[in-house]
């Protein structure tokens, strides 16, 4: 089983706006509600490519109510741990441009994390945990705590975090990580302008600990480094829509096809989240599905 945690998940609140007035009256065109988190999308991703998952975390009051309603309606399972106070609400304006206001969510005990060590403690080495996101507040070091548990218990381990929260689960050997490139550049403390510099900054982490890196360029596609192949694939042609989701749609692509090869991993990776930015909201499989043939995935050795 793959399980998805969001430590601080939300109910995203999409407002939709033909402009905004600052200190006046404003109508809407259209809005939405959505599940929102970067676990819960991974587990989204996952349940349109009929991929299982369980989504775990923390949730709280009716919004928490709602987050679990909304995946049980879409066939995704989940095991929230219930916490004091609400689940957070972040509201997307989309006026042309997006504006993003982000709450800050409920408070998190030690109790809290506890039951969520319990859960993971169950788990066996046939299971798949993607951590995603930010951690609860004064618990920086809680996802190195959480990697050496499943590391010890031989439990492979997904993580998309940044800086030092990233760095430090390194040595417990996650399975995938995924910077984009200024987020290696912090890591590394290296400036990379060219390709061959960012793979020899991928392999210093390979060196420490990574088996997998999917290095995200944006529009520039994205570089794929392991101890056994280098790989280049450019991104599909298409319109940016939406930011939101598109990089943790890139991880449950790469992870529905664990079984199938690293070339088939890559091109589900890039179909779903090309196909998440081409969207409004995240990817349809039909989406994923247009894209599939439109991906290539190339050898370093053909780029040079």
């Amino acid at each position: 089983m793959i399980y998805t945690v969001t430590f601080n998940p939300s109910v995203d609140y999409v407002v939709r706006l033909d402009t905004l007035e600052i200190g006046e009256l404003n109508r809407t065109s259209d809005t939405a509600k959505y599940a929102g988190g970067k676990g819960i999308n991974v587990s989204r991703i996952l349940s349109a490519l009929d991929v299982p998952s369980t989504a775990l975390g923390f949730a709280g009051g009716f919004t928490g109510e709602f987050i679990q309603q909304t995946l049980k309606d879409q066939n995704i399972q989940s095991d929230f741990i219930t916490v004091d106070g609400d689940t957070r609400i972040n509201v997307k304006l989309k006026t042309g441009e997006e504006t993003e206001i982000n709450a800050s969510g409920p408070s998190i005990t030690d109790v809290d994390i506890d039951k969520l060590k319990a859960q993971l403690s169950t788990m066996t080495s046939e299971d798949h945990v993607v951590f995603a996101g930010s951690v609860p507040s004064g618990y920086d070091h809680l996802y190195e705590e959480l990697a050496k548990l499943l590391h010890d218990k031989g439990i492979e381990f997904t993580i998309d975090a940044e800086g030092s929260k990233l760095t430090s689960t390194l040595q417990y050997e996650p399975y995938l990580i995924k910077p984009n490139q200024f987020e290696l550049e912090g890591i590394t403390g290296r400036t990379l302008g060219t390709t061959n510099e960012m793979i020899d900054a991928a392999h210093v982490l390979i060196d420490q600990g990574a088996k997998n890196i999917l290095l995200t360029l944006g529009e520039g596609g994205a570089l794929f480094i392991n101890r056994n192949h280098e790989y280049f694939i450019p991104s599909p042609e298409g319109t940016l829509k939406n930011s939101v989701g598109a990089g943790d749609s890139t991880v449950a692509g790469f992870i529905s096809r664990k079984e199938s090869g690293v070339e088939e991993q890559l091109k589900y990776a890039i179909a779903c989240g090309s196909a998440t930015a081409f969207s409004d909201d995240l990817a349809t499989r039909a989406d994923i599905e247009v894209l599939l043939d439109k991906i290539e995935v190339q050898s370093i050795e053909e780029v040079k």
